[in-house]
């Protein structure tokens, strides 16, 4: 089943000045759960020159985010306009705040994988297709999330996400989507 979601900057009252449209196409089939892009956006940039980077830091970059229903561990997946991914996993939520804190690194939770991932610019933006191998049984339920950092030239990065977060903060599954898996 696909669901497409657009993604919002559900935090503020209204989106702030430069907020470009985005949408994410999310389906499961046969084991890989996919996520298409499709991304506005009038400047594309990014410094990202390798697999494994912060792709946030380094620019554009969509994030995927998912959670099996009823566990601590999720995931987080990455990629850039250019086709470089970040691959990372989180025993639990605790992971993440210990390393904004600087009380753990981010290498600790890298996973060896590097997802499919093809990227292709566009007039509008780009577009971004990312499969990740999810081997479970229909009518199991996720929680999801993807979410957008969009760089500009001169200024901070505008964020978004599918999520309802009532706060900037991407890293609450408890706000993220949930979603029952089944085949197309």
């Amino acid at each position: 089943m696909l669901h497409r979601l657009s993604l919002t900057q559900s935090w503020l009252l209204k989106p702030e000045e430069g907020f470009q449209p985005c949408y994410a196409d999310i389906s499961w089939q046969e084991g890989v759960f996919h996520l298409r892009a499709e991304v506005t956006d009038k400047e594309v940039l990014t410094t990202a020159s390798s697999h494994g980077e912060r792709l946030w830091e380094h620019g554009d970059v969509i994030e995927l985010f998912f959670q099996r229903i009823g566990e601590s561990n999720y995931r987080e997946y990455q990629v850039s306009p250019n086709g470089f991914t970040l691959a990372l996993h989180y025993p639990d939520i605790s992971c993440v705040a210990s390393v904004r804190r600087g009380e753990r690194r981010m290498q600790e939770f890298l996973v060896g994988e590097i997802p499919k991932a093809e990227v292709s610019l566009t007039h509008e933006g780009w577009i971004l297709s990312l499969s990740i191998p999810l081997p479970a049984a229909p009518g199991e339920r996720l929680r999801v999330s993807c979410c957008r950092y969009d760089a500009g030239t001169g200024r901070a990065p505008i964020i978004s996400s599918t999520s309802p977060h009532p706060v900037r903060d991407f890293h609450r599954p408890q706000d993220w989507r949930e979603m029952i898996l089944m085949e197309e």
